[in-house]
Formats: C-alpha cells, structure tokens, sequence
C-alpha cells in the first residue's frame, strides 16, 4: 500500500463489519527488507494478523515527535558506547553490574521511556510482538529488530511509510463513534502541532529552561533558525546545524561554550565546494557499490579509493591542511573549555567548516591530522546521510560512522599496504615499521593500528604482537567489529 522501495513496508485491510471497523479492527502485517516481520501464520506463508490496528495508530501518533526529531541517547554513556539502539539494553545491563545499584534504579526508568517511544511494537495490547526499535541519525534511520541484525535505512522513505500506514488507518476508523478510536484519530489528525510544540527540546536534548538560557533575547525560531512556515505534518523536522551541535555537545560542553560554538556557526558565511561535493557523490556511488558489512572495511575500502582520486601513491604523504584548502573547507578554531571534544564539523547554511578545539588534550601535529581526516570522511560521504548537518569528535554521534571515518583517517594517512611494501623490503622489525610514522605523520598508536589490521603483524614476535596490542588496546576504534544491514551509505 505503501513505498515499495522502504526497507519498512505495511499492509492493511480493515475489517469488512461497520462496527468492528468502528471500533479499530482490521487484518494487516509488516514486513521488514522485503521479509515478514509482524504476521500469522508461518514465514514461508505469512499471513495478515487481525487485531484492533488503534492500538498501533495510538502509539505512533503518541511517539510521532520523538521519531521524527530526538537523534540521541538519554544517557552520555550510551551514545558513547551503543553501535546501534538495540545494542542500549545489552550496554546497559554492562554498565548497571558493575556499578551501585541506585545508579540502576535512577537510570532504568528513563531508558525503559526511551525505548518505548522509539519501539514501533511498544503499544500493542493483548498480543506479544517483536520489537523494532527506531532512531534517526540525520537523513538515515535505525531499524533494530528484537533478535535480528539492525538496519540502517533512509529516514525519509521510511518516514512516509510509517505515515502512509498511520493515514490509513484515520482514513479507514474515520466516522467511529468509539471515543477510543476517535481520540486515536484525532491526535494523528495533530502529530504535527504536537511536533511542532516539543521540537526544540527533542532536537537538542536541552530543557526549556536550557534553551532560553542559550537563546537570550533572540526569539526560538530565529535563534535556531527554524522556519516558521513548516508543514509539521508532511515534511521532516527542521534539521540544521546548529541543533545538530547543541545535541553533540549537551553535556559535554559548558553552556557557555555551547553558547559560543553556535554564534561561531551562525556567524560563518555558506562556501561554494564544488569539488568536495563532486566527489563526495562519486564516493557516495563508490561506497553503495562495494557495501562493507563492517564500518572499519568501509572506511578503509573509502581511503584507498579516496587516494587514487587524489593520484596520491602509496609512499607519498598526504597533506591534508592542503587537501581541505583545495576543496575550499575552512579550518578555524575556538575555545571550547573542555579537552572532551576534538573537533566540530559542520554544513548547511553555514560552511562546510572545521572548528578545531583549542582545549582539546592532545595538540600534536599528528593528532590534529588524524583529527582533519577524520572530518574529511565526514564530509566526504556523510553530509547527504549519515548524520544530521554536524559532526562532533568527542561528542554525542552515530558510533557506526565515527569507527567508519577513524579506519578512513588511518587509512588515508598511513595504508595498510605501505606497512606491508615496508616489510617486504626487509624493515620487519616492529622498530624499523615505526619510523614510518615519522614520513606519514602519524602517531604511534595509529602506526601500531595499521600494522595490527595488516598482514605484517602475524609475523611480528610474540614480544612485538603483545607491545601492538597493548597500545591500541584503550582505543576501540581501533579494534571493534560490528556488523549491519546497510540501506544507504
């Protein structure tokens, strides 16, 4: 009934008797990437279940706000530790074993409202199933099925599917004299002011009280740039970014450092970048047509294209202030009055820009070209999906793209494949693959990576696998392996 084309399909029919139709009855079903997800009878020969659809018109109308505008996690932790939301349970549980068990007690009930207004499954009644978690990261979307691999899909298409099924549904318990069902229709009919009314406060992560401190004397709408003539009901929310950053760096950041983060970005003019852009698409096509299963292979498949675009050869050291300069990305900087945060990339109506924190805790050159590149992936192929309009190193981001831009840095600033050109030139010793980093310009812990993720190290010593690992062992970056459903780059 719905788009084809969406990872997120529905089916309905509702019932054929007046009254039951009335009263929210219908037959229908959900299928997940083409497979059935909520159904009767069997896999091989699903079937639609019947049952009183206000249920589900209830909920979504209920949570409708929360999906279209709350990007991040309740808790700091979360959002630095979850690849994905159906990982928060999982992540949780870690954290609450080894901690006093009022931390659980506080924590379990605003996690337990969290994921209720992102489960799609949360508001039936009398019939168990399975969960589908929902979370939106910019212009894609997280599916996590209960007890199957999560998806990442576009946001926009599944959007009109969960609005397709909601219209439907109002059309088909339109006239019901059930003041359930007509209180259900009702505030579909009004998800848009709804929105509308809790925007700001979902879009950011700040209370009222928040955001009126950040706004000043400014009004809402022009302090955040919002317009006022948006269809709340049929467009998504306004996503920019300035909110993008406000919500990356809510409780990382002092207010007053949010603050300045923000006039800095309202205040930097828009640049032309037809070059990053060109081949920002390119790269786009690139990454959709050798889709990784895992973030670090796609970062590293995206590196390796990256520097033949760049005709950069695999001996040669890349200069990336130069790289961004010829895009026409600017790189500036403020202080930000915490070492948490790197860096703070963003696009839209303001730049493309890179802000450097003068704060940050490690000021070498090697860590501010890590840093550059890593923000180069950004805005290579994560403007258009990935995330919402800003990135903040250090801050409260999708963890599936930031593993995907560090194995890209790493990559694009020291190959894996010159580690091993190295060693068959006879430099074996971990010693002598170590000054590499001295003519690629990278730190030891990003040498010790490249090496651990090639070939070479399986034949390093015992006593140089142990010294590797040791050093890339606090860095999960470096090392952990998750693996998706991919709809979009």
């Amino acid at each position: 009934m719905d788009n084809n084309n969406s990872v997120l399909r529905f089916e309905f029919v509702p019932a054929q008797d007046a009254r039951r139709r009335h009263d929210g009855y219908g037959a229908g079903s959900l299928f997940l990437d083409g497979r059935p997800f909520w159904f009767s009878g069997s896999e091989s020969d699903p079937r639609r279940f019947e049952w009183t659809w206000v249920d589900f018109l209830e909920h979504i109308a209920a949570i409708w706000p929360a999906l279209v505008a709350e990007q991040t996690y309740p808790f700091d932790w979360l959002n630095k530790s979850a690849s994905h939301p159906g990982e928060i349970w999982m992540r949780a549980d870690y954290r609450w074993a080894s901690r006093d068990e009022a931390i659980a007690d506080e924590e379990e009930p605003v996690l337990y409202e969290f994921h209720r207004r992102h489960n799609l499954a949360a508001g039936w009644k009398g019939i168990g199933l399975p969960a589908l978690v929902w979370l939106r990261v910019g212009n894609s979307v997280w599916l996590s099925p209960e007890n199957g691999m999560p998806y990442r899909a576009s946001e926009q298409e599944c959007r009109n599917s969960l609005q397709a099924i909601g219209d439907q549904l109002a059309a088909a318990f339109e006239g019901s004299d059930n003041s359930r069902v007509v209180a259900a229709v009702l505030a579909w009919r009004l998800r848009g002011a709804t929105l509308k009314a809790s925007f700001l406060e979902l879009a950011t992560g700040f209370t009222t009280s928040e955001l009126c401190l950040l706004q000043g004397s400014s009004s809402a709408n022009d302090y955040w740039e919002v317009s006022d003539k948006t269809d709340w009901d049929h467009v998504p929310a306004n996503e920019n970014e300035l909110l993008a950053a406000a919500r990356m760096t809510r409780g990382v950041l002092p207010v007053p450092a949010i603050a300045r983060v923000i006039e800095k970005i309202r205040k930097t003019p828009p640049a032309k970048t037809p070059g990053l852009d060109e081949l920002g698409r390119k790269a786009v096509l690139h990454l959709q047509q050798g889709q990784a299963a895992y973030a670090h292979e796609s970062g590293y498949h995206l590196a390796q294209w990256v520097r033949e675009q760049l005709r950069v050869g695999l001996q040669r050291y890349v200069d990336i202030e130069a790289v961004l300069a010829s895009f026409n990305v600017e790189v500036t900087s403020l202080r930000f009055d915490s070492s948490h945060i790197e860096a703070i990339a963003f696009w839209g109506l303001h730049g493309p820009c890179i802000m450097l924190n003068d704060d940050r805790a490690h000021d070498s050159h090697e860590r501010k070209r890590m840093t550059l590149a890593h923000e180069f992936c950004h805005l290579l192929v994560d403007r258009k999906n990935a995330l919402p309009a800003a990135e903040v190193l250090g801050g409260a981001v999708d963890q599936y793209v930031e593993r995907r831009a560090n194995a890209f840095a790493a990559e694009l600033l020291l190959p894996r494949e010159s580690v091993e050109q190295e060693a068959k030139a006879g430099n074996l010793r971990l010693s002598d693959l170590l000054l590499m980093r001295q003519k690629f310009g990278v730190s030891k812990t990003v040498a010790c990576a490249q090496i651990y993720n090639s070939r070479v190290f399986e034949g390093l010593q015992h006593f140089e696998q142990d010294y590797v690992e040791g050093r890339i062992a606090r860095f999960e970056a470096f090392v952990q392996r998750e693996k998706i459903v991919s709809e979009v780059v």
